[in-house]
């Protein structure tokens, strides 16, 4: 069994990583670490784990194997490194860091340790982003030639979440994800990035209301955009090809069945399943056009923790490597140096 301690007891380590490690068969939750006392004494009372006042406390501790680092963006690389350092193999939740320096002291500090370092990508096993890239696979819509991702709510941040020195912009919550697909979807470098960030309404909130990043790669363009300001909704995902289309409504619906106690009894409604558009008898130049629903792929967020474990105990290749989260940095810190300049910054990211 790898022992784990999950460092953090907020919403990401109490509602995510904590029961997504529980599900593991090869991981087995260890410990939980947490500064507030308040909240050791939660995770003493809901999961009857050991509790740690500091992460150097925990790593005073042998047993420990895996670490899980559920806590604000500015702080992973530190504690990544301290981590690795102590000869811990580390999980970081997303975003990995605030900037590229940061990302390559950690990937240093994996280096010279030789432990595990990844990054917790986990919205690669959601059903709507696994269904797009069979559609994709399968040339269903021909090339694809323009995305959008959007995930566009009205609601306030809470906490660390709405400061710009703990978190980043509004682009290092959601938008890491959605860098992180475009990047997984085959579509080469990104070669350009521009980008918009708007700022908050929000008392208190230093790091954005709304923010809209656009990654131009050698043959298509994918757009991301998420808000908190936004009274009005729009397609999760908005997808035009050369013999095609595909649109859908609604956000993954594993995190709200994890957060309610069992993620096996996600559900998605008909009504929110995506329309596929081809051309009539699947003839790209038909002038009729044929509008089907597409059942979703149902992949599974325990993908991650299943490869985390697979990883360390059986040599199975890292799903979601350092290597990859940097470059997920790299244009978030790309897309911030746009919106000041108001221009669009040039270079090769990803592959």
């Amino acid at each position: 069994m790898i022992r784990t301690v999950v460092v953090g007891y907020g919403l990401a380590g109490r509602e995510f990583h904590c029961p997504l490690i529980d599900r593991q068969p090869e991981l087995t939750l260890y410990g939980v670490v947490a500064r507030d006392a308040a909240k050791r004494a939660q995770a003493e009372a809901e999961r009857g784990l050991k509790t740690f006042a500091s992460l150097d406390d925990a790593l005073g501790d042998p047993n420990v194997d895996l670490v899980v680092l559920a806590t604000p963006h500015n702080i992973h690389a530190e504690q990544a490194v301290l981590t690795l350092d102590a000869g811990r193999h580390c999980v970081v939740d997303k975003v990995m860091a605030l900037s590229t320096e940061e990302a390559d002291r950690m990937i240093a500090a994996r280096e010279r340790s030789g432990q595990m370092l990844s990054v917790f990508h986990n919205r690669r096993w959601d059903w709507d982003f696994a269904t797009i890239k069979e559609i994709v696979a399968q040339g269903l819509i021909g090339r694809p030639l323009l995305f959008e991702s959007a995930v566009c709510r009205f609601k306030a941040p809470q906490g660390w979440r709405g400061s710009v020195d703990a978190s980043g912009t509004i682009l290092h919550d959601w938008g890491a994800h959605m860098v992180d697909h475009a990047l997984q979807l085959g579509l080469g470098p990104c070669r350009r990035v521009t980008a918009w960030l708007f700022e908050s309404p929000w008392t208190g909130v230093d790091n954005g209301g709304h923010g809209r990043l656009v990654m131009e790669f050698e043959n298509a363009v994918f757009q991301a955009e998420t808000s908190r300001i936004c009274r009005i909704d729009r397609p999760r995902w908005w997808i035009v090809g050369t013999e095609g289309g595909f649109v859908k409504f609604g956000i993954d619906p594993q995190e709200d069945a994890l957060r309610a106690g069992d993620i096996d009894q996600a559900h998605e409604p008909e009504s929110l399943q995506g329309i596929l558009s081809t051309g009539a008898e699947g003839n790209p130049e038909a002038h009729t056009t044929v509008q089907r629903r597409v059942p979703p792929v149902r992949a599974h967020w325990d993908g991650y923790y299943g490869n985390i474990a697979a990883h360390l105990k059986h040599g199975e290749s890292l799903a979601v490597t350092a290597e990859q989260g940097r470059d997920v940095v790299a244009i978030l810190e790309a897309a911030i140096e746009s919106s000041r300049d108001g221009r669009t910054v040039s270079g090769s990211w990803g592959r």
